[in-house]
């Protein structure tokens, strides 16, 4: 498999850009639609969640957002990355992304650790005869968060005096460090009893890649939910 020659920074062009493809095994949820009057086999996969992003210097959503900022849904902005916005997973896996040369026209295949580790290849890059080379694959993970908000019509749903919205969040790339390694550190320290049982606040930084500027996200713990919140997760949403 050829080595990818696109640099970090033109990568993470597409770093928020996550999509709403459910990939078997990823994060799906199944959100309660039989009291909207929605009957038969439906499950999440018949479900289009709005997306995550962050707003790069390039790519659609640099047309009508700043930089770093977090944007749902392409159209609506949370905040311009220094606002801190809270959100809860409701569930996160990982995957691995093949690492293509840009402009070759390939599709990147994305899959499981197993699946990889059968198709081989490498997951870490490394330095040979003093030039960096880029690993076959890159990891990924696809996170269903619940976000909090203001706006009802942006976050339809509500517990208490609170509004919140469903949404994907794809975190690859050079995100991944800021965006899913806390997340899967806090599944197995402070939240291992449930990534439910807490939330996490989603700022944006900024970091260079040579002399390239990109923004990332920046994921800290936030607060412990209350048991009964902690129920409405799971009741409202499997």
């Amino acid at each position: 498999m050829p080595k990818a020659t696109l640099s970090e920074s033109t990568e993470d062009t597409e770093v928020a850009e996550a999509t709403n493809e459910i990939i078997e095994g990823a994060p799906t949820g199944a959100l309660s639609v039989a009291a909207s009057g929605v009957i038969g086999d439906i499950d999440a996969s018949d479900i289009e969640f709005p997306k995550l992003a962050i707003a790069q210097g390039v790519g659609p959503l640099s047309e009508d957002f700043r930089k770093g900022a977090i944007v749902l849904e392409s159209q609506h902005e949370l905040s311009d990355g220094t606002k801190p916005v809270e959100f809860t997973v409701l569930r996160i896996g990982k995957f691995f992304e093949e690492n293509i040369p840009f402009g070759s026209g390939e599709i990147p295949r994305i899959v499981t650790p197993a699946e990889q580790k059968k198709l081989g290849g490498t997951t870490a890059g490394g330095f040979e005869d003093g030039e960096y080379i880029q690993p076959d694959w890159k990891p990924l993970a696809d996170a269903l968060i619940c976000v909090k908000g203001e706006d009802p019509d942006i976050f339809p749903y509500n517990f208490g005096k609170d509004n919140y919205a469903i949404a994907m969040w794809r975190i690859k790339r050079t995100a991944y460090d800021g965006g899913a390694k806390p997340i899967l550190t806090a599944a197995g320290t402070y939240y291992k009893s449930g990534l439910r049982n807490g939330s996490f606040v989603l700022t944006t930084q900024k970091k260079m890649y040579g002399k390239n500027a990109v923004h990332g996200p920046k994921v800290v713990r936030g607060k412990k939910h209350d048991p009964k919140f902690v129920e409405w997760l799971s009741n409202e949403f499997c």
